[in-house]
């Protein structure tokens, strides 16, 4: 007699969240601004998750205008910022 239950199975896949991947996609998106997740999971080995994990929650990147970001500006990223923000109301005056 054939059993028409489900085998057991092992469950959700666990996330490959390492320090040493951490480091790898910040790496590589530090070295370029404009790379997709699926190119960070096809040079690391790993699942489209876990590279969208990393970004996203680990390292707290996400998209603007097709490059990732910060998502707080450093000290001196905020000061550039309010300097540019100057020069441009100085034109307008």
């Amino acid at each position: 007699m054939t059993s028409v239950k489900d085998a057991p199975r092992p469950g959700q896949a666990q996330r490959v969240v390492t320090p040493q991947n951490t480091a790898a996609v910040e790496a590589i998106v530090m070295e370029n601004h404009q790379v997709t997740q699926n190119d960070i999971a096809a040079c690391l080995k790993i699942s489209h998750g876990s590279a969208h994990h990393n970004v996203h929650d680990v390292l707290q990147f996400h998209k603007v205008s097709a490059r990732w970001v910060p998502r707080q500006l450093t000290p001196e990223l905020r000061e550039q910022h309010v300097d540019a923000c100057e020069e441009l109301l100085q034109c307008f005056e």
